[in-house]
């Protein structure tokens, strides 16, 4: 089957060369959607496409570009990482972070597709033959970054940009269309005028595990038909040439199923083609039991469970799963609205006879669209491959899956019941050690641990039925929680609402289960010490100021001090040794706007005006720093209002005072010449590792260093009174 669809793709490819393919018309467009950097899985944008019924081909385009918000410089392209996907969300993990819980795996579920592109407004496309019909969704961000390494940028110094991204769809409609009788033989032609074809069926809701799809083509041995079988999903795909061919795929059960034929290459064939709906049934299968679930919705986002419940009772109840069929339970996802939160399966056994407990084990099997055979070694009978089943319980404990975004449409849980034969596994075990043995068992309990997928084994048995409570429920994140180190939230992007985790601590990943980047106590505790304590360098500037009489500017340091030290004591302690003597964002202004304050009044004081003009220029500052901390305390505007305002308040104060005095050599010399031009170094080099020189791995030593710099600049800068006579 894959070396089959390897050649439709290849032919399909010479095909577009040579002018078979058919026209594209653009159906739908979503421009200007905001992409931002991916640090966890809320950072994604969602853009949501609706493919038609009965399209011969999809073709989505996407362009990404910078657009300049503000700051110096040009923009650069970005690396952006793109992933489609039909029926569900894509679920993607770029920073391969590790989950705690066990997921289902995503080779069992819809193939998505990825693009890894630049935000340089070159345009990239996905082009699906034979698309699934409905809901298709894009997921797009700037690309994982090791955030450790990752710059910390000052607003307004560098530039900002903004990354957009376009997005389009193109469909390709086939040229005839035909609701076809599968009990009669269905003839078309394809030519070069009329290159496509499709054929729609009903597959009826009777339990059919396998059909076959017979062709037959009268074209020569230089024609090439492409053969597409699609439901929710594309099924499969063939190649059809001048011989007759069958094609065997699982079915969807009550849903139609469309026959998408492509003309490759030759000048014109007749196709004749038959679904019989006929019976097939599995080897391995006596019959099929299914179990009745009934839907429980609660008026939260993505909360309903799916319970089996008997009779009038209200309360979930324990079924059988019998030794001699394949006990089968459905449920439905719907559109939209169900797809953004995670589904958890769990089985549990019960009433296990006392005999059977060490031994029995319930194999499980879950897929989509159809159910899988479990076939006598444990494995799951998917549509094209054997797979280790989902799920593995036995009478101790039980066993969960998680299914992050379940795609849309009708889930099938597969369960069967073996029993390992421990003594003939022993036996054999022993007899492969002797000359004379002649037989022995290769599988056992190997094929009842996920170890490998077994088709047929004969050390395991069908044991008596069991009894078997099942849990069937979606939730947002995972069961509501986020694994202790995290909140689970919910976002919007696009007009869809999902659930993600908001990590705490350093952690992350799908349910805030990775410590890659989590610090020890020790680390914490040396960020916090270094932050905190390296404010205590103003000490020396407050001494310094009150001995030269700066009694407001000491009250100033004071505060810088005072709120520098607390606001990182909250912030830096990573929920470990965090002390919050108010909320977050109130320390946080202080700290920035005591910081601003402090810029200000040193510099009035440089400028020695007298006692009413330093008066008014404190005051008018602090109530001007106070609307610009507030408005944007981050902003370069708010650090250069006082610094500008400060230096040219200094260089007319001192030009004034060399004129009047008729000399350029003002302040005095020791001032003029040693601690003025020492502390602007000493500042200007804390500014430059402040703005430019900040990671997030350094921010602890490069904040702590412009603590001390500016704590060390004021000292110089603060001139003793006689210097400015």
């Amino acid at each position: 089957m894959r070396k089959s669809a390897l050649a439709v793709l290849l032919a399909w490819t010479l095909a577009a060369h040579q002018g078979l393919c058919g026209k594209l018309e653009k159906i739908a467009q979503q421009p200007s959607n905001i992409l931002v950097d991916y640090y966890a899985y809320r950072h994604i944008s969602i853009i949501h496409f609706n493919v038609p019924e009965r399209a011969v081909a999809v073709a989505f385009k996407f362009t990404a570009k910078e657009e300049k918000t503000g700051g110096i410089g040009k923009c650069t392209p970005l690396n952006v990482s793109l992933h489609l996907k039909s029926a569900s969300l894509p679920f993607v993990s770029p920073d391969g972070s590790k989950v705690a819980a066990k997921l289902l795996e995503t080779k069992n579920r819809r193939r998505h597709y990825s693009i890894e592109m630049q935000s340089s407004g070159e345009e990239y496309m996905i082009k699906i033959e034979a698309p699934a019909p409905g809901d298709w969704y894009a997921i797009a961000f700037r690309s994982w970054t090791d955030p450790e390494e990752g710059k910390i940028k000052q607003q307004g110094l560098s530039v900002s940009c903004e990354t957009v991204m376009d997005a389009e769809m193109f469909v390709e409609m086939s040229a005839t269309t035909s609701l076809v009788d599968p009990e009669i033989e269905y003839r078309v032609q394809l030519d070069e005028t009329s290159d496509t074809a499709i054929a729609q069926y009903l597959v009826p809701d009777i339990g059919l595990e396998e059909l076959t799809l017979f062709l037959n083509s009268s074209c020569g041995e230089d024609c090439n038909i492409a053969v597409y079988i699609t439901a929710k999903d594309n099924l499969v795909s063939s190649l059809l040439n001048s011989t007759a061919t069958s094609v065997l795929f699982k079915p969807y059960a009550g849903d139609f199923h469309y026959v998408t034929l492509r003309l490759l290459s030759g000048n014109t064939s007749n196709v004749t083609m038959q679904l019989p709906m006929s019976r097939q049934t599995d080897v391995g299968i006596d019959q099929v039991s299914p179990v009745v679930l009934s839907r429980k919705t609660f008026p939260e986002f993505f909360l309903f469970d799916y319970e089996h419940l008997q009779g009038n009772n209200t309360k979930p109840q324990a079924f059988n799963v019998t030794a001699n069929a394949l006990s089968v339970l459905s449920f439905d996802i719907g559109r939209v609205y169900d797809v953004g939160g995670t589904v958890t399966l769990g089985f549990k056994l019960v009433d296990v006879e006392e005999k059977y407990k060490k031994n029995i084990v319930l194999v499980a099997c879950v897929s989509l669209g159809y159910y899988s055979n479990i076939g006598s070694g444990g494995g799951c009978v998917r549509a094209q491959s054997l797979t280790t089943a989902d799920m593995y319980v036995n009478a101790s404990e039980p066993a969960y899956v998680h299914v992050p975004f379940p795609e849309a449409g009708t889930w099938y849980v597969s369960l069967r019941v073996f029993c390992p034969d421990d003594d003939k596994i022993m036996s054999d075990t022993n007899s492969s050690n002797s000359s004379t043995n002649t037989s022995s068992c290769s599988c056992g309990r190997a094929c009842l641990q996920g170890d490998v997928a077994c088709e047929k084994c004969d050390c395991l048995s069908r044991c008596t039925s069991v009894q078997v409570e099942s849990i069937v429920s979606s939730s947002p994140c995972v069961e509501g929680r986020c694994g202790g180190h995290g909140k689970c939230m919910h976002y919007m992007s696009g007009g869809f609402v999902f659930s993600a985790c908001h990590c705490t601590g350093g952690y992350r990943g799908f349910d805030c289960a990775d410590n890659t980047y989590v610090l020890s106590t020790s680390g914490i505790l040396l960020q916090l010490l270094a932050l905190t304590f390296s404010n205590f360098a103003f000490l020396g500037s407050i001494y310094v100021a009150i001995r030269r009489e700066y009694f407001t500017e000491a009250v100033a340091y004071v505060a810088v001090m005072f709120f520098s030290t607390f606001y990182h004591a909250c912030e830096a302690g990573e929920e470990v040794y965090s002390v919050c003597i108010m909320r977050l964002s109130v320390l946080q202004f202080c700290d920035f706007f005591n910081a601003l304050l402090a810029i200000w009044v040193t510099l009035v004081a440089m400028a020695s005006f007298g006692p009413r003009m330093t008066a008014f220029c404190q005051v008018t500052g602090a109530i001007i720093l106070a609307m610009g901390a507030e408005m944007d305390r981050t902003a370069l505007w708010v650090f250069l209002l006082p610094a500008v305002t400060g230096s040219a308040l200094i260089g007319l104060s001192w030009g004034l005072r060399c004129r009047k005095k008729r000399t350029i050599r003002y302040p005095s010399r020791p001032y003029r010449t040693i601690y003025f031009p020492a502390g602007v170094l000493l500042v200007s080099l804390g500014l430059v590792c402040y703005a430019f020189l900040q990671t997030r791995r350094n921010y602890y030593l490069i904040h702590s260093l412009w603590h001390i710099c500016v704590a060390i600049g004021v000292i110089l800068l603060l001139p003793k009174r006689k210097y400015m006579q």
